[in-house]
């Protein structure tokens, strides 16, 4: 009878690689996902524990696995790892498939990303009942690799969403071979519906953003030639020696349409007008763009407008203080010459009454 999830020592060593994974530790984190990865597989060879439960932390060990490479910038060897798990690319569980494809768009390895989608969505078959069933996948077990051989709908539709909608359509800009696959596979049909006009959707708008692009490069086509001797051959000039200079301006033309768009999507409309700065001070070179520039302005602008009025206070609270001064300078003196003074008051003599004349 096998051993239960309670009692397997492999748990504790699938935790002890979340635990270096979640502290930083990730290169020993791959170290033990691997490590752990071997014993699944020797215990799958020996009956040691339920199948069920080997697929379950087989399955978490390749979440730490696919974690730990994003972590050490090491995700394009990250599906030869996953192989080596699992037996084969199409044997790999869906949680860990959409993970390591995940995460291997955002890191920018998406040249090896078709082929493991094609062979991946095309090894999974749907049946009546509900369920896609992986081919060869008894013969991945005899080899004692720990394997899936059942798959919902739900995640097969997650899996080629993820194919059409995110890597061909958005990432590789491919909406017709995308829209050609989901036509063709093999899905039901509410899904197919759902995933067509996820698809359509996204081509329209494609489309609409290249008309825009158009309509420039047609315009500034037709300003060039306007400002250079018209837009047709004289009749006495060789068309084919007009042809490549008219096709080296189409180029030139088609180069500027391209960088203006990609400079109006870098920048607000709302500092269009004006242009990039550079001060140079002594050896050092500062490039002011548009709209830090106008922000400065707005700054300089408020700091100047504040000053002002704070001068203006000050300039009225010195005023007042003056003019109070002066009034009570002005005061005093009016008051010290407006009273009459004896000079010889100080030395003058009280008379004095005759003594005796009482008498």
């Amino acid at each position: 009878m096998g051993t239960s999830a309670q009692e397997s020592p492999i748990w504790k060593q699938i935790d002890d690689a979340e635990y270096y994974l979640v502290s930083g530790s990730f290169e020993q984190a791959m170290l033990a996902a691997l490590s752990v990865a071997d014993q699944i597989r020797t215990a799958s060879l020996e009956s040691a524990c339920d199948q069920d439960e080997l697929l379950e932390m087989l399955e978490s060990t390749g979440m730490v696995l696919v974690q730990a490479l994003k972590e050490l910038r090491r995700t394009p060897e990250m599906f030869v790892q996953l192989k080596t798990m699992f037996g084969s690319v199409p044997s790999v569980p869906a949680r860990v498939f959409l993970t390591g494809a995940t995460i291997q768009m955002a890191a920018g390895s998406v040249s090896d990303l078709r082929p493991i989608f094609e062979e991946y969505l095309a090894n999974w078959r749907y049946t009546n009942d509900e369920v896609y069933v992986l081919d060869g996948g008894h013969d991945s077990a005899s080899n004692g690799f720990v394997v899936t051989s059942v798959m919902s709908t739900g995640q097969y539709f997650q899996v080629a969403e993820l194919y059409t909608v995110t890597f061909l359509c958005i990432v590789s800009q491919d909406s017709e071979t995308a829209i050609s696959w989901a036509e063709k596979a093999d899905l039901t049909e509410q899904r197919r519906q759902d995933l067509l006009k996820k698809l359509h959707a996204i081509r329209l708008a494609a489309n609409k953003k290249l008309s825009t692009v158009e309509g420039v490069k047609q315009t500034a086509e037709r300003t060039l030639s306007t400002s250079t001797n018209g837009s047709t051959p004289l009749p006495h000039e060789d068309p084919s020696k007009i042809a490549p200079v008219y096709d080296g301006l189409k180029k030139v033309l088609v180069k500027s349409a391209q960088s203006s768009q990609h400079v109006a999507n870098q920048f607000d409309p709302l500092f269009w007008w004006f242009h990039s700065i550079r001060l140079k001070f002594g050896k050092i070179h500062i490039v002011l763009p548009s709209g830090k520039l106008m922000f400065l302005f707005m700054l300089l602008f408020s700091a100047m407008y504040m000053l002002r009025r704070k001068t203006a206070g000050l300039k009225r609270t010195v005023f007042q203080q003056a003019s109070s001064l002066r009034r009570a300078f002005v005061d005093a003196l009016q008051l010290a010459f407006s009273v009459q003074m004896n000079p010889l008051a100080a030395v003058q003599q009280v008379p004095q009454a005759p003594r005796g004349s009482w008498l």
